[in-house]
């Protein structure tokens, strides 16, 4: 994270889902405050650096697909909706400490 406030990466932006924003909205509402909660909505959604991906009746699909494929995995579906989200925009390298993303396939940072 320091490499990335520090801009000492090629990273330029972020993709994330409306999913894992309500996720953490939520988490937020609870560990902290409604305004906090609302803050980091609001700091997300009009950020030039965050583009928030809502989930269509495609990518809900394809997240449900891999949901049932995998019982063996402890995958939520907000995961797999991620996963679909980044094979449907090319996306390769997760921003997450959830080691799903690796068992998944993908690359993670940090």
């Amino acid at each position: 994270m320091l490499k990335i406030a520090a801009r000492e990466t090629d990273v330029t932006g972020f993709v994330t889902t409306d999913y894992v924003l309500d996720e953490a909205v939520t988490l937020t509402r609870f560990a902290h405050s409604h305004a906090k909660a609302v803050e980091l909505e609001e700091a997300t959604t009009a950020s030039r650096f965050v583009k928030v991906v809502f989930c269509d009746e495609g990518l809900f699909s394809e997240g449900v697909r891999t949901f049932k494929e995998h019982p063996d995995k402890e995958w939520s579906l907000t995961d797999c909706v991620s996963f679909a989200t980044m094979k449907r925009h090319d996306i390769r390298t997760a921003f997450t400490f959830d080691g799903h993303f690796k068992q998944a396939g993908f690359a993670t940072v940090p």
